[in-house]
């Protein structure tokens, strides 16, 4: 049945979005079977807590991916929010939500009560407009799909490249994590233009180049020529 939603708990100061959730019935308002630290953070409110449900109607697995992307979002794109993510990866059958913890010794101190924080000054409909908006999403998609192949050679490989040479392999782990992580970032962007995205990854690209000029052997050689040339691909188009 699609009778799960996702929502999001907000200081009602400040808009701040300090929770992000998915569940189903009366979940979104519950206070019961809470983290810690979302029980912390909603003690030291002077009112009560906002709740916004961002969309309704899902599978549970639709909810879950619709989570992890508003968290994503929150994580790569909303720096005002000085939040860091608890757990980026919930299990298949949590439903008790992703907490985003936060340094309460400066969010509510007298000085970050100027701040201005990111939705400060947005209805809720315009907040949750922003959080759903994903206009890159397809576009990256499809990339992704391209790169996951150079991506799974890899790990189907994985004890034969190690063993050639462990240093050069982790070099070429880490090139291959911060693409794949790059990619997640701008496919939770809400700029249309992915021409920031392009000069990053000719950065990404750099970074391989120096793997090469260590002349990598084998099966290293090869995956690493592989990333370049796809880079080169993306760049052209």
């Amino acid at each position: 049945m699609n009778d799960y939603y996702v929502y999001i708990h907000l200081n009602p100061t400040t808009n701040e979005i300090f929770y992000v959730g998915k569940g189903k019935g009366h979940r979104k308002t519950a206070k019961t079977s809470r983290n810690e630290k979302w029980v912390e953070y909603v003690l030291k409110l002077t009112e009560p807590h906002k709740v916004l449900v961002l969309k309704e109607n899902l599978s549970e697995r639709d909810a879950l991916d619709l989570e992890k992307k508003v968290l994503k979002k929150i994580d790569f794109h909303y720096d005002d929010l000085t939040t860091n993510i608890v757990e980026s990866e919930p299990e298949w059958n949590d439903d008790s939500g992703i907490l985003i913890k936060l340094d309460f010794r400066n969010i509510f101190s007298e000085s970050d009560k100027k701040v201005s924080f990111r939705f400060h000054n947005l209805t809720d409909n315009e907040i949750i407009k922003s959080l759903l908006d994903f206009p890159n999403e397809i576009k990256l998609s499809e990339i992704q799909k391209e790169f996951d192949s150079i991506y799974d050679f890899f790990h189907d490989n994985y004890d034969e490249l190690e063993e050639i040479d462990d240093d050069m392999f982790l070099d070429i782990e880490s090139a291959l994590d911060s693409i794949n992580d790059l990619i997640d970032e701008y496919k939770v962007s809400d700029n249309e233009n992915l021409t920031e995205f392009l000069k990053d990854l000719e950065r990404e690209r750099f970074e391989v180049e120096f793997i090469l000029d260590e002349t990598p052997k084998g099966m290293q050689k090869q995956i690493a020529k592989r990333i370049i040339n796809w880079i080169d691909e993306k760049i052209k188009k």
